[in-house]
């Protein structure tokens, strides 16, 4: 009995035995696999995802249409005039200065020996005393300007008719002298423009003056304005610049219309600017004067730029797209604004991109 006992006993434990010995090499067997499968991972290349694979290529981009008006902020740099004497022509003492609020042709400027001296604008300077029959180019200028004044003369005449007489005669009663009609270079002051700021002046009342010599200056005058870093347009626009406005013509970029920038440096605003701050530029607008349909297309769409001009490929039916020449006007957010020759840009809805323009000319 107690044999059978052993043998069963020795028998459950070979059993114990044999199965752990079965799961051991299950679990080696396993552990193989999964150490093979890691290092096939390991060395194996990576595989791109599907999502992440190169796409088709884009050879065709819609575009679209939009008013253009030009809308920008620019910065203006002035062109300054060097400063100028202004040439006193009478000697004696200064009893009367009106010099403190700037010059203006056909008004006083000073009293010397008690009489006005009168500032005049003429093309050309004065520099001789003029009487009836006299002739020349200053002849001509100061008929111009005394009929500017309004005061009678011989406008676009070199002589010195009796209406120029008549006319300074009346232009010398206005500011307070007696007058026969001729006239004398003492009892005026030539000054470069109708109205000039004076910037330092030495004609103070009690000072002795000369004939000939310096009686004060006038600073340098505006002369042109230029849009820094400028490109012309092929349509006119219309610039504004301290509450003054103006026609810009097409192709240019500057202005240096006399008048308008005249106009410009009366403001109150220009002549609080020091010489820095011209120097930085000025502040203004530029709009196209009259708005333009232009197309909306990709940035890359525009080929063979030449300055404002390039090509774009229009996209039709057919295989080949068709090659049109542009105007480039504008830009935004990575699309260029053109315009196309010779066709509307409402015809236009799709353009080729890439491989397709690859070896198109803009001809």
């Amino acid at each position: 009995m107690s044999r059978n006992r052993g043998t069963a006993k020795r028998g459950r434990t070979g059993g114990y035995r044999g199965r752990a010995a079965l799961s051991w090499t299950l679990l080696a067997v396993l552990t193989a696999v999964a150490l093979t499968i890691g290092a096939c991972a390991l060395w194996m290349p990576d595989r791109a995802p599907a999502l992440l694979s190169a796409g088709d290529e884009a050879r065709s981009a819609p575009v679209n249409t939009q008013e253009y008006s030009g809308s920008q902020q620019v910065t203006l740099t002035p062109t300054i005039s060097a400063t100028r004497d202004l040439i006193g022509n009478a000697t004696g003492t200064v009893t009367g200065d009106w010099s403190s609020g700037g010059l203006t042709s056909g008004r006083g400027a000073m009293k010397v020996n008690d009489r006005v001296v009168v500032a005049l604008n003429t093309a050309t300077p004065l520099y001789r005393d003029l009487k009836t029959g006299d002739s020349g180019d200053d002849v001509l200028a100061l008929n111009d300007e005394l009929n500017r004044l309004g005061y009678n003369s011989a406008p676009g005449s070199d002589t010195f008719w009796w209406s120029t007489s008549d006319g300074l005669r009346q232009l010398m009663n206005d500011n307070g002298n007696t007058s026969d009609g001729t006239l004398s270079l003492a009892d005026i002051l030539w000054i470069p423009a109708a109205t000039v700021r004076v910037g330092s002046w030495t004609a103070v009342e009690g000072t002795a003056v000369s004939a000939g010599t310096a009686v004060g200056q006038v600073p340098g005058t505006l002369t042109r304005l230029t849009i820094k870093n400028g490109k012309p347009s092929d349509q006119d626009r219309t610039i504004s610049v301290l509450g003054q406005t103006t026609t810009l013509p097409a192709g240019q970029t500057a202005i240096d219309d006399a008048a308008f920038c005249e106009q410009v440096a009366a403001t109150d605003d220009y002549r609080m600017m020091d010489e820095a701050m011209l120097a930085a530029g000025i502040s203004a607008s530029l709009v196209l004067t009259a708005s333009v349909q232009v197309l909306r297309v990709p940035a890359a769409a525009v080929f063979g730029v030449d300055g404002m001009s390039g090509c774009i490929a229009v996209d039709g039916q057919s295989d080949t797209p068709d090659v049109v020449k542009v105007t480039i006007v504008g830009s935004e957010l990575g699309a260029s604004l053109v315009q196309p020759d010779g066709i509307d840009p409402a015809a236009v809805t799709r353009v080729a991109i890439g491989s397709r323009i690859a070896n198109e000319s803009c001809r």
